[in-house]
């Protein structure tokens, strides 16, 4: 193993300290700000061998109500582990679901939402279903109806990191 080492000449490390030292004296602002951004830092992430025992789909379900066409998105993460997993969330907004066809994003549930920000978690327990969905109209994202045909929908749940599903085909029958 390598050690590496950081040396300063007595001077400059004079000089470092005295900058941050009236820098953050004189600026609770400042300070604040960088005492919020190292917890959001430190508390905001999951690692990645959290997410292990959770296995999450997509899914796409056809609704007709009315004579009008609907489709309805659900993202569904089992926690097939002995312990609670904890996921952990950057902002209020918790998930998101993506309509592509081909390589081109046709729609996508957030683009014209807002979320606070703020620091929230979400437990799953061992053997739960945590179930989030929403429900497409058919309409893309400048607000005119797609052409009938096959698209796809993936789901996101928005932790650090973003767990992704896979793609899912589905059929649009239009409106």
């Amino acid at each position: 193993m390598r050690i590496i080492r950081l040396y300063w000449p007595p001077g400059q490390r004079k000089v470092i300290v005295m900058f941050w030292t009236r820098m953050l004296a004189g600026n609770k602002i400042v300070l604040c700000m960088i005492l919020v951004f190292v917890a959001c830092v430190l508390v905001a992430g999951c690692s990645v061998d959290a997410f292990r025992n959770l296995k999450v789909q997509v899914g796409a379900s056809p609704v007709r109500v009315d004579g009008q066409n609907f489709q309805v998105f659900t993202v569904a993460a089992l926690n097939t582990g002995e312990e609670n997993v904890k996921l952990q969330f950057s902002s209020g907004m918790q998930f998101d679901f993506v309509v592509v066809s081909g390589d081109t994003e046709i729609w996508r549930w957030s683009h014209d939402k807002v979320a606070t920000m703020m620091l929230t978690e979400r437990d799953i327990a061992s053997d739960e279903l945590a179930v989030y969905s929403v429900v497409w109209d058919g309409s893309d994202l400048g607000g005119a109806q797609v052409a009938p045909g096959e698209y796809q929908v993936f789901g996101e749940i928005l932790t650090k990191p973003k767990v992704k599903t896979n793609n899912v085909t589905f059929y649009w029958p239009g409106n």
